[in-house]
């Protein structure tokens, strides 16, 4: 009898657990859904992304899943979802910043801070003009270090304020060894790391050229102990 309570009574528990599930997924729904932050990646793209819509549960996928599957979309930095129990889900973007725009192999990419592709801007490149720095013949697939180099350099010049929004500034190299920054019709071998030092004796150098009204080819600061300077013939 004692074994036959405790039946009923577990069986009655699993019972409510389950129509208590089944009143969720029948509650719980997305009703509604809330997209801010993007500019350069369209509402429907991210509704495609998420492979969720209004009428689906709110509790499955989850949170996290759906974070990654919005991280795949290259624009996308970083990504906070909310779920309201009313039925909101909220989704708000943080998109990637583009820096530069990557020419090689007659395609012309827009990249971010970290050097990843956003986007194939060729054919915007054709209406548009060209409005942020170049890094020329750099290919951002499968020259990874040299791209990441030469964007790393574009941060550090821009953070020391060495360039102005009007500056044209062409980056290239086929490796971090030998990047070369055309900033203002001034070619400067500068390589890679300790940038600090290589432009502080740039501008001494660059100084005493502009003093005598020298015509240079180019400015090579790679070596420690002594600045080449090339004139042109």
């Amino acid at each position: 009898m004692k074994n036959r309570k405790i039946i009923l009574i577990v069986t009655g528990f699993i019972i409510s657990v389950l129509f208590i599930l089944f009143l969720s997924v029948k509650v719980l729904i997305v009703r509604n859904i809330v997209i801010t932050g993007n500019k350069n990646i369209t509402e429907q793209q991210i509704r495609n992304a998420l492979a969720l819509k209004e009428g689906s549960s709110i509790i499955y996928p989850g949170s996290k899943t759906l974070y990654e599957r919005l991280k795949k979309i290259s624009w996308i930095k970083d990504v906070v979802i909310r779920k309201d129990l009313n039925g909101t889900l909220t989704i708000h973007i943080k998109e990637s910043t583009p820096v530069a725009i990557a020419m090689a192999n007659e395609k012309a990419y827009l990249v971010d801070y970290e050097g990843h592709v956003l986007e194939d801007f060729t054919e915007k490149l054709k209406d548009n003009q060209i409005f942020l720095p170049l890094l020329k013949d750099i290919d951002p697939f499968n020259n990874k270090d040299t791209i990441q180099s030469a964007v790393a350099l574009l941060n550090f010049i821009n953070s020391k304020g060495l360039v102005k929004s009007k500056d044209e500034i062409t980056i290239t190299g086929t490796q971090p060894d030998n990047l070369t920054i055309n900033m203002n019709n001034i070619r400067i071998i500068i390589g890679n790391g300790d940038w600090e030092n290589k432009f502080a004796k740039y501008m001494v150098v660059n100084s005493e050229i502009q003093r005598r009204g020298l015509n240079v080819q180019y400015v090579d600061l790679r070596f420690p102990d002594k600045v080449i300077v090339k004139p042109l013939e």
